[in-house]
């Protein structure tokens, strides 16, 4: 992300959420998510591409985002963004504190497409 962005930009709320292990009523493992806080962001497009699999095509969503530090947000992670009655949700594929300074994210995500 290019340069500085004022806290005033941080605008988006978005909810991050974490895997925890779970067992089902047949003993079988499987994976939830819990919330675990709620950072508010800087949101932009960093590209769009489409890909080809056994299903069709399909649109990849690349994201940038800046966030407040939160020591539980990592590439484990999700976060869940309520846009006006449309949740969507994000991988994290990249997280780091640039200036080591524990105030900002930068994040690296992909939309997950319904």
């Amino acid at each position: 992300m290019p340069g500085h962005v004022p806290s005033g930009m941080l605008r988006v709320p978005m909810t991050v959420q974490n895997p925890v292990a779970t067992v089902d009523n047949w003993g079988q493992r499987g994976e939830a998510f819990v919330n675990v806080a709620v950072l508010y962001c800087h949101v932009e497009m960093a590209q769009t591409s489409e890909t080809m699999d056994d299903m069709g095509s399909a649109v990849r969503t690349d994201w940038r985002i800046l966030a407040s530090y939160h020591p539980q947000c990592n590439t484990r992670s999700r976060l869940v963004w309520d846009d006006n009655g449309t949740v969507r949700t994000f991988n994290i594929r990249a997280c780091w504190d640039r200036d080591q300074r524990r105030r900002r994210l930068e994040i690296e995500a992909t939309e997950i497409m319904p």
